[in-house]
């Protein structure tokens, strides 16, 4: 195996207690940590090995030949004279000679990188806690991020981070913007989790380099790479409702260039009423997908480096009464349903071009097209998006200590149409029409990340021009201080800037049945986030445990959301300058009493208000408590692994009903409720058998939709949905890998 040296750093080193050591960093070429690589003296039996952030410290030699030896599995290994330098950066090169990978289960489910941005990574052991279906899924025993569902007719879901709408924050695939506009809405289910090797989560204000948007945070998913996962993974599931899915990936190699190849197919549910409202419980979903990503890296050449990844994806949703069948009763007026077809192809490159030892210049583009038709009820809907998104950055590191200086230019370019159309106007909306939404947003940026003693500085600002609403200006700010070795501090700063895509991204006005008036032109929406956080590790007799505590504060300058409280049978869209703001505050606590036993505790506060009527009223539906508990136990063999969850979610105010007939009002809150999860799993040597139960308590919430006796009257809603629908869910799965 052969090392590879990118980057030397000259950071300040700190005396021990036993003397000088030698410290530093171990990645793979795209700077992604490498935890368990070993590092030792040459002719040396024993050695040290990296932590979860490719960190390691090893006691310099005085004597002798001072070479260094770094080995991992799946790459290429180096010797290194360590001369005089007491601090490294290294890259290791994937070794395309080598079929197999070390892949153990019993890797570490979540982690935090050691960077100034606080950022939480999910691994595979934590998504294999669960289902884990799609990206919508992959959150059930994560606190910082929550599935919510914005339409319980199709169980459309959004993303939330911060108590906000998931709208707020960016989700990116391998760092690109490809879930938004008209593919927010189902964007989070495409994404089977089976693909994803890492789930990337930061909060609040993060660089300025992805864009102008991200105000409450980032969720960026990693796709499976060469280096860490199986050549062949098969997987296959079904549940309780009908519902099943099938997944297959496949890796492979070829001289200088990796391939990494995922297809997946879903199957409808069955029919399932489980309060006999008449309404199917459980939308019924057919869905394919197909993601390609091709890596390049040439030993013999590493001036340059690439990636390029393609996704199709098509589904079609149905949802309504039990009764309805897509074919015979689309539109009919007779028999209700809501059914979403969509088409979406997606594209993305990078390319890393080395223009000196320290200097790289780095161009990404990404794309896609997406086609959407669908109908709710007797409206019908259709969207067509055309998305492109490209960066062109050049990245310096500088000084003794090697800070860090990215500047660039980039572009957005996004051309939507939107239609919305009527069968039948019984109930007289006003909405019907073309809705344009295009533009093109050249932008500027500039960020540095700065290293003093114990502490890191990080600060951006992007200024972009947003057409008819003129440049406007991303200013952000972040630091870290690390307070010893086991106790961080973070503090971050920053404001962002949106376009709203009004129907695709809530599709809640379109699922009702209330008439949509708008009465503003649509200005972007904008918010200032202010951040605080603490990291606390320590280790009780031999045990090891994590306090984590955040605290954020979002205040925007401009909010468009829907407002369903102003009058009966209508929602408002305008642009809201008054105060609106969220606060939110999250406690977590991670023990790790073994590599079988672990166990943590979350509780998040959440209050999310806006002045109205000269007071502050909360929004709807968003819980102010939320305590989470997760335990995961395996034998020492890992054969037997079993894994349990408890959520409690306190009362949310519901969308004041004081207008509507009596049959259906609704009370001022929701009450409180909990759920169980758990999941057993078996494993032999390539195949792995789960199986589980989700809400074993079988709590549900009785009749959701509002007016669900007449779904084509003035009082129907999919708005008052506040807790689980479908009752107790069992499923079975089976995982086979071939390494």
């Amino acid at each position: 195996m052969k090392l590879h040296i990118i980057f030397i750093l000259t950071l300040l080193s700190f005396c021990q207690l036993n003397g000088q050591n030698i410290t530093g960093t171990v990645t793979n070429i795209f700077g992604e940590p490498l935890a368990g690589a070993t590092v030792q003296w040459k002719s040396s039996k024993s050695g040290v090995a990296t932590d979860e952030n490719g960190k390691f410290s090893i006691a310099d030699k005085t004597t002798g030949e001072r070479i260094l030896v770094f080995s991992y599995l799946g790459f290429k290994t180096d010797e290194i004279n360590a001369g005089s330098i007491t601090d490294w950066k290294m890259q290791l090169i994937e070794d395309n000679t080598i079929s197999t990978v070390d892949i153990t289960a019993k890797s570490q489910a979540t982690r935090f990188i050691d960077n100034v941005i606080k950022t939480e990574v999910l691994g595979t052991r934590e998504l294999e806690r669960a289902a884990c279906c799609s990206l919508a899924g992959c959150f059930s025993t994560n606190a910082s991020v929550d599935a919510q569902t914005t339409n319980v007719v199709t169980d459309a879901k959004e993303l939330r981070i911060l108590g906000l709408s998931g709208v707020y924050n960016q989700i990116l695939i391998d760092g690109m913007p490809l879930v938004q506009g008209a593919s927010f809405t189902f964007g989070a289910g495409s994404i089977p989790g089976t693909m994803i090797e890492e789930i990337f989560v930061s909060k609040g204000a993060n660089s300025v380099i992805q864009g102008y948007e991200g105000i409450t945070g980032q969720i960026n998913i990693m796709p499976k790479s060469a280096a860490k996962s199986e050549r062949i993974f098969l997987n296959a599931f079904v549940n309780s409702f009908g519902e099943s899915q099938y997944n297959a990936n496949y890796i492979h190699k070829r001289k200088n260039w990796n391939n990494f190849s995922t297809v997946h197919g879903t199957l409808p549910a069955g029919e399932v009423d489980g309060d006999s409202d008449g309404f199917q419980d459980v939308a019924k979903v057919k869905r394919f997908s197909l993601f390609n990503k091709w890596v390049y890296n040439n030993p013999e050449n590493q001036k340059i480096r690439s990636q390029i990844g393609l996704r199709f994806w098509s589904e079609n949703r149905v949802g309504g009464e039990t009764s309805y069948d897509q074919d015979r009763d689309e539109a009919s007026g007779q028999i209700y349903g809501q059914a979403i077809n969509i088409n979406q192809a997606d594209f993305y490159t990078k390319l890393n071009y080395k223009l000196a030892d320290l200097t790289s210049l780095i161009w990404v583009t990404s794309g896609f097209i997406h086609d959407q038709n669908s109908i709710y009820g007797q409206k019908l809907y259709t969207s067509d998006q055309k998305n492109l998104f490209s960066n062109l950055v050049l990245d310096h590191n500088f000084g003794e200590r090697l800070h860090n200086w990215k500047t660039g230019l980039s572009i957005r370019n996004n051309n939507m149409t939107e239609t919305v159309d009527f069968v039948e106007n019984p109930l007289t909306w006003t909405y019907a029409g073309t809705y344009e939404n295009d533009y093109f947003i050249p932008g500027i940026f500039t960020e540095g990340i700065f290293y003093m003693d114990r502490i890191t500085l990080m600060g951006g600002i992007r200024a972009d021009n947003h057409g008819e609403f003129g440049w406007k200006t991303t200013p952000r700010m972040l630091i870290r201080a690390e307070l010893s070795e086991n106790t961080d501090v973070r503090f971050s700063a920053g404001k962002g800037f949106r376009r709203v895509h009004l129907f695709s991204e809530r599709v809640s006005v379109l699922a009702s049945n209330r008439d949509i008036i708008i009465e503003d032109e649509i200005a972007p929406e904008e918010a200032v986030n202010f951040g605080v956080n603490l990291i606390q590790k320590f280790q009780i007799g031999g045990i090891n445990t994590i306090l984590s505590a955040d605290g954020y504060l979002t205040m925007f300058q401009n909010q468009v959301f829907p407002d369903f409280d102003r009058g009966l049978g209508k929602v408002f869209i305008n642009n809201f300058n008054e105060r609106s703001e969220s606060r939110t505050v999250q406690l977590e606590n991670k023990w790790e009493f073994s590599e079988q036993v672990d166990f943590k505790w979350s509780y998040n506060y959440q209050w999310t208000a806006r002045k109205f009527e000269n007071q502050m009223l909360q929004l709807p539906l968003v819980p102010n408590h939320k305590f989470l508990t997760q335990t995961s136990l395996s034998t020492e063999d890992n054969k037997w692994q079993a894994d349990f969850t408890y959520r409690w979610t306190s009362s949310r105010r519901l969308p004041i009903t004081d207008d509507f007939p009596i049959e259906y009002k609704q009370p001022e809150n929701s009450p409180s409720y909990s759920g169980i999860d758990m999941q057993i799993t078996k494993r032999w040597q390539k195949f792995e058998l789960y199986g589980g139960i989700e809400n074993i308590t079988n709590f549900r919430q009785a009749f959701p939709i509002l007016g669900s006796d007449d779904p084509f009257g003035p009082f129907f809603d999919t708005s008052f949905n506040w807790g689980p629908t479908k009752g107790r869910e069992f499923y079975i799965g089976f995982r086979y890998k071939d390494l």
